[in-house]
């Protein structure tokens, strides 16, 4: 009897001990568990779907084939701003896994580069599954390289459709040109999505910028849709001093509508899916070959099986049927650090045009001319029907694009009848794309950085830069939290290129569920050298968290969140910057819809991490992107709106991005 006495003393010392430290479960955590579950369920509104695993992303299992070594990457498409899902060297073939956001994309891109001018792209459609395969052939068509960047598909053009743009070079245009540049199958459908025909963008896009000069750069001919084949010519102007035009000088390129060639290349051309030739196109709105009963009015274009490129990529379905489009190539070489912008010679002379130029004091040679002129600063215009702006200017898929209106006297101001691709020189990057400290006319206001207009420009106009890329241009090593959406994302020989971010949200169970998810917030961002950065972001809660790891090299201590960033950061503003506490290691098949369970905090003695599978309520949410954490005491159903749909039904479409969609003033932005 004393020994079993003094057994059940010793155990309810221990007991007690054990319950203070949280090893073991309580009557109270039990009370715990079923009060946080009920409000949960209270807050959402409805019971938890059974297949919910508080992960806002899908995974792909892809088995991709090539004709030899190439570099595989896989990014959005369609977007303006270019994410980067996954990026491998494939020779021949290989299998590999990564993430992608679960929400209402409905493609990705898949793009192999062999090291030299041509590429080979693909789409994947989309479903709503957590998880999706696809097997794609990334082969090249049998041609070689050398023989794309110089073969024409019409070798000998009849002279009425080049007139003397053969000798271009000695007649007065800048416009030497370049070989091809290859742009994805998807260009034209991202162009008539930008700058769709008989819509003014007022409003939409940008229409008044400039650019400032980083050294040469590439300008390539892409797309066109206009009624007008009277003489046209392309060329960019530049000058040094914001404000003060004495020292403008214009430079022709090229005559883009009234021949179809230059120098005996077709401006434009396209290649459809698992074929090596190419097809020329124009920039004739006319130009149909019968096709919605559209036929050229030039006769020399009439039955040459030739279409105008809107009507070429109606034809074929956009991406469904074209595999890539090329243009024709100009260098444009400014001195580094002027403003520089493009210009269309076009239709007659604007009286009120010629005198705004002369109170700028633009130098009289630019624009003594028997044309009018259509500048991508809107300063430089004339103003009809209250517009000055005859351009925009846009970003998909990491490719900048812009668009020139060619009616100087106001026509539509769609500004797509002469459009083309900007791709960086040899020195690396683009121009910066500047909004300005100039004024948006039609609002006479001032762009700023955060895309505000204000009476008043209250960021110095330099700052205003968006830097511009190349794909291949990933940019200087970076520690910005913020990386991935785009092209500014870090690289370096032991990191790599960032991949898509994903935040995670803790709870630390401090009460009976505040699920304001800030209590511990990480940013995760995986990258192409097999590693992952993370980030500690906020710390809400009270009570001291340990945060850990557990990887391929099994479990890493990362750190105490209060002693690494401090309590109560960043949950009712931002007052931190967020702090790169690890580089950890993160194996191929590794994703984060499988894997964000490796990130756990310890509270109270308790593990707190994202479920593994189908998991009730969460004690801790992982999100794709910057996501946007709900502030101190504010649920996150308050915080999001659209949360309860998904949480009680993962499937709903109209909810998948519901992260995207933040109530005003109840997020901390990063």
């Amino acid at each position: 009897m004393i020994k079993t006495l003094n057994k059940c003393k010793v155990w309810a010392v221990l007991s007690v001990l054990l319950v203070l430290t949280g090893c073991v479960p309580s009557a109270d955590d039990s009370l715990f568990e079923k009060k946080y579950a009920a409000n949960f369920k209270e807050m959402i509104g409805g019971e938890i779907d059974e297949a919910q695993t508080w992960i806002t992303g899908a995974v792909v299992n892809a088995n991709v084939k090539t004709s030899g070594k190439a570099i595989v990457s896989v990014y959005t498409l369609g977007k303006e701003e270019r994410v980067l899902y996954a990026r491998k060297e494939v020779n021949g073939s290989r299998s590999f896994r990564f993430a992608i956001p679960q929400n209402l994309d409905e493609h990705i891109a898949f793009e192999a580069d062999y090291g030299d001018a041509e590429k080979v792209y693909r789409k994947m459609d989309l479903n709503l599954n957590l998880e999706q395969s696809i097997s794609l052939d990334l082969t090249r068509p049998a041609t070689t390289r050398a023989a794309m960047a110089s073969s024409n598909s019409n070798p000998d053009p009849p002279s009425s459709l080049c007139g003397s743009s053969n000798s271009s070079t000695a007649g007065g245009y800048a416009g030497h040109n370049f070989g091809y540049t290859q742009f994805p199958g998807w260009t034209w459908d991202n162009l008539a999505e930008a700058i769709p025909e008989g819509e003014n963008p007022n409003g939409k896009q940008i229409t008044n910028y400039e650019l400032i000069s980083t050294g040469p750069f590439y300008l390539s001919l892409i797309y066109g849709y206009t009624g007008t084949t009277t003489p046209t010519v392309l060329g960019y102007y530049y000058y040094q001093t914001p404000g003060v035009y004495t020292d403008l000088v214009m430079v022709d390129l090229c005559e883009v509508l009234r021949y179809d060639y230059i120098d005996g290349y077709a401006k434009t051309q396209f290649q459809l899916i698992g074929e090596s030739s190419w097809t020329d196109t124009n920039f004739d709105h006319w130009d149909g070959e019968g096709d919605d009963g559209i036929t050229a009015k030039v006769a020399a274009r009439q039955g040459d099986g030739i279409r105008c490129t809107f009507r070429d990529n109606k034809r074929y379905g956009g991406v469904n049927g074209i595999q890539g489009v090329r243009g024709l190539t100009f260098q444009v070489n400014v001195p580094v650090g002027y403003r520089l912008g493009f210009y269309l010679k076009a239709g007659s002379k604007q009286t009120s045009q010629v005198n705004n130029l002369k109170a700028l004091g633009v130098p009289e040679s630019c624009y003594n001319i028997s044309q009018g002129l259509c500048f991508s600063g809107a300063d430089l215009n004339t103003r009809v029907s209250k517009y000055p702006f005859r351009s925009v200017i846009k970003k998909y898929d990491g490719f900048t694009f812009m668009g020139l209106d060619d009616s100087p006297g106001g026509g539509d101001f769609d500004c797509n009848d002469v459009s083309f691709g900007l791709t960086a020189g040899n020195g690396g990057s683009l121009p910066g794309v500047l909004l300005p400290g100039v004024k948006d006319l039609d609002k006479d206001k001032y762009y700023n950085n955060d895309g505000t207009l204000t009476d008043e420009p209250k960021d110095d106009p330099i700052k205003n830069v968006i830097a511009g890329r190349d794909p291949e241009d990933n940019g200087p090593t970076t520690t910005d939290p913020n990386p991935g959406e785009g092209e500014g994302s870090g690289e370096s020989p032991s990191t790599g290129t960032d991949l898509l971010p994903w935040t995670i949200g803790y709870e630390d169970l401090g009460m009976n569920g505040d699920f304001d998810f800030n209590d511990i917030v990480l940013k995760v961002i995986p990258t192409t050298a097999n590693k992952a950065k993370v980030y500690l972001c906020a710390t809400g809660g009270t009570y001291p968290a340990q945060i850990y790891y557990d990887g391929p090299n099994g479990v890493e201590d990362l750190g105490d969140a209060h002693t690494l960033l401090g309590q109560m950061v960043n949950t009712k503003g931002l007052s931190k910057a967020p702090k790169l506490i690890a580089t950890v290691d993160w194996p191929d098949g590794y994703t984060m819809p499988t894997d964000a369970h490796r990130f756990y905090i310890v509270v109270k003695g308790e593990k707190i991490a994202v479920g593994r599978g189908p998991y009730g309520e969460p004690k801790a949410i992982c999100v794709q992107g910057n996501w946007q954490w709900p502030k101190e005491m504010v649920s996150l159903a308050n915080a999001y709106p659209t949360l309860s749909q998904w949480a009680t039904n993962i499937d709903d479409p109209s909810a998948r991005d519901w992260y995207n969609h933040p109530t005003s003033g109840n997020v901390i932005v990063p």
